[in-house]
């Protein structure tokens, strides 16, 4: 018989070189459908981080103006204080006053730069959510892809034996011995690293000075770490023409 002495019938090569075509397409049409999947899930990650950073402004600009109203606020209530304070100002009382602003405005920033955190917090909270979500269905997707590409060469395998059982591929691991073709084209799990989740750092304002050299002190605009230069009053102690008791009172409060 034919397949005792392994002859192959023209029939039959063209059987099996057809069922290779095929199988091959088979497999082909689930790498693509898989390379459409995971494009999908890359789609979605872009426009969660396109909202998520939309959302991180409207933050910014909400908490900029709520900010700005506790500013005001204070304000109003200083020169309400001022208007009854009279010539307490020439005395100890300015320091004391000038304290009390001091130590309200950094109440005040404490609560709104902790509130700016936390709702900044929420937003990547929810967008790591998403994308952890989307890691997971993409090991689902490349996952299902591998086993129907196994399933397609077994079959594949199965069909070549049943044409003639000398065209049986054996242990060869692809169809047609292509390695193009093989499962692992399918499942690469280094391609999604796990996205743990981390302590976000601490929102630091953009503390470059601005506005005039401070007395004696390096221009501020040059250091991160120095903060707007101080208000001055024209006239005090730093003046070439000296100046008059309250304002050089109010510089030495400013210089502490």
């Amino acid at each position: 018989m034919a397949y005792d002495d392994a002859t192959l019938t023209t029939r039959e090569k063209k059987a099996a070189k057809n069922q290779t075509d095929i199988s091959s397409q088979n497999v082909r049409d689930v790498q693509n459908q898989l390379k459409r999947q995971l494009a999908n899930y890359d789609f979605a990650d872009a426009q969660n981080r396109a909202l998520a950073d939309t959302q991180l402004k409207q933050i910014s600009r909400k908490n900029s103006a709520d900010r700005f109203e506790a500013q005001r606020a204070l304000r109003d209530s200083a020169l309400g204080l001022l208007g009854s304070m009279g010539s307490a100002m020439n005395g100890s009382t300015t320091g004391n006053f000038m304290n009390m602003l001091r130590s309200r405005n950094d109440s005040d920033n404490n609560t709104f730069w902790a509130q700016l955190q936390e709702n900044q917090d929420q937003v990547e909270n929810a967008y790591n959510d998403s994308l952890n979500q989307n890691n997971v269905a993409r090991r689902d997707a490349m996952q299902s892809a591998e086993k129907a590409i196994r399933d397609i060469t077994s079959d594949w395998r199965a069909n070549m034996n049943n044409i003639n059982p000398n065209l049986f591929p054996g242990n060869k691991a692809s169809i047609g011995d292509n390695a193009k073709l093989k499962p692992g084209t399918a499942w690469k799990p280094k391609n999604v690293p796990r996205n743990d989740a981390q302590i976000s750092g601490y929102v630091i304002p953009d503390n470059r000075g601005v506005g005039g050299r401070p007395i004696g002190g390096t221009n501020p605009a040059q250091s991160m770490n120095v903060g707007a230069a101080r208000n001055r009053v024209r006239g005090g102690e730093d003046s070439a023409v000296g100046g008059d008791y309250f304002s050089r009172m109010m510089n030495r409060f400013n210089g502490r």
